[in-house]
């Protein structure tokens, strides 16, 4: 299930908050890396590997089953959102970097743009 829902509010006493990201091969998944991290730094958002969910580990699909999950995917690929589907994995906040209006192949990764994409995503809950 795709949600886009921004909400204000703490984290406090919500369960747990996870971000992970298709830290793909291109400049997009770089940036999803780089803010998924920030999130986590920042103590937004635990980070967590979608990696381990591609691997089949099964503890760490079952805890994101019930963990307010938050995927950046960085392009129409959809490399990350097709793991968690695939893993049976339906219930997380989505967004698609392309969707926020940069290109794949075409978007420096700069501090600037790492700032304006958290922007975006720090707030959704």
């Amino acid at each position: 299930m795709e949600t886009n829902e921004i909400k204000s509010g703490c984290l406090c006493g919500s369960g747990e908050y996870i971000v992970i990201a298709c830290s793909g091969a291109c400049d997009l998944g770089q940036v999803t890396d780089l803010v998924a991290r920030e999130l986590r730094d920042n103590k937004v958002r635990k980070m967590n590997c979608l990696a381990a969910v591609g691997a089949g580990i099964n503890p760490t699909i079952e805890s994101f089953k019930s963990a307010n999950l938050l995927l950046l995917d960085g392009c129409p690929v959809d490399c990350g959102k097709k793991i968690l589907e695939q893993a049976g994995i339906e219930n997380f906040h989505y967004i698609r970097i392309t969707d926020l209006g940069y290109i794949k192949g075409q978007t420096q990764v700069t501090e600037g743009i790492i700032k304006e994409v958290y922007e975006k995503v720090e707030a959704i809950y």
